[in-house]
């Protein structure tokens, strides 16, 4: 299961989970984009067994009904990527009560029901990945956003830093039923084709990793699937940086 799979980061995540040999259910708010989704990722494999199904995050009966929809199309399910997020893209003196608490409600509780109601149908064993962000790790800085750019909002950040402590959590309870709990944290990954942002705060971006360059957004997938993979049967309650050492200056 991929919430949030018809997302920038998240189709490349599907179209290499599907050439791996997963049957997959990509839940999304968006039909035209699901539906968008489904078709580029079956272009290229078109015998995968892949559905979409609309899912609100922040809404706990369309995550119950994602979920059961999905179990009984499947049977069974042995991951969940979730990689769903929101943010009121304000600063802090424009930013409200029910900003904050919606952001909260779509990165911290979304989740936790969304990871609690899943793993009710993991028998045996599982894996659960959060997609955390390095936001979460470390605070935006004010002199990459030029021209009055608005910098990424705090209650994103919150949220994305409470989602590493509750795959910890969630971890160690999970842990007895051999399901795997872990995060990635992508560093910077701007959609440049879609966003119209400055050149000068790619360079920026660009300017603070170790690499040199912003993220492919294909440069997820990899470490979400070695997550969800018996490959990291041993990794749990670890969230992994992808973003090419911005953390680790």
């Amino acid at each position: 299961m991929i919430a949030g799979g018809a997302g920038y980061l998240g189709v490349p995540l599907c179209k290499l989970l599907v050439a791996e040999g997963a049957n997959i259910c990509i839940g999304d708010t968006n039909q035209e984009q699901l539906d968008q989704a489904i078709q580029s990722i079956c272009a290229n494999s078109p015998d995968a067994r892949v559905i979409g199904l609309p899912l609100d995050i922040g809404n706990e009966t369309s995550i119950v009904d994602f979920v059961t929809a999905s179990v009984n199309y499947f049977g069974r399910l042995h991951g969940l990527v979730n990689a769903t997020s929101g943010a009121s893209g304000k600063e802090i003196q424009d930013l409200t009560s029910d900003d904050f608490d919606l952001a909260n409600n779509l990165n911290l509780t979304g989740p936790f029901l969304m990871a609690r109601e899943v793993a009710k149908y993991m028998e045996g064993a599982g894996s659960i990945v959060m997609y955390s962000s390095m936001f979460g790790l470390a605070s935006p800085n004010q002199a990459n956003y030029p021209h009055g750019l608005t910098r990424n909002p705090i209650e994103y950040g919150a949220g994305k830093a409470g989602m590493i402590q509750m795959v910890r959590y969630l971890a160690s309870h999970f842990g007895p039923q051999n399901i795997r709990v872990n995060a990635v944290a992508p560093g910077p990954f701007p959609n440049v084709a879609k966003l119209d942002l400055p050149d000068e705060f790619i360079q920026n971006l660009e300017a603070d990793t170790m690499l040199g360059r912003v993220g492919k957004a294909h440069e997820t997938a990899g470490p979400v699937a070695f997550l969800l993979s018996d490959a990291a049967s041993y990794i749990t309650g670890h969230t992994l940086p992808v973003d090419g050492g911005w953390t680790a200056w």
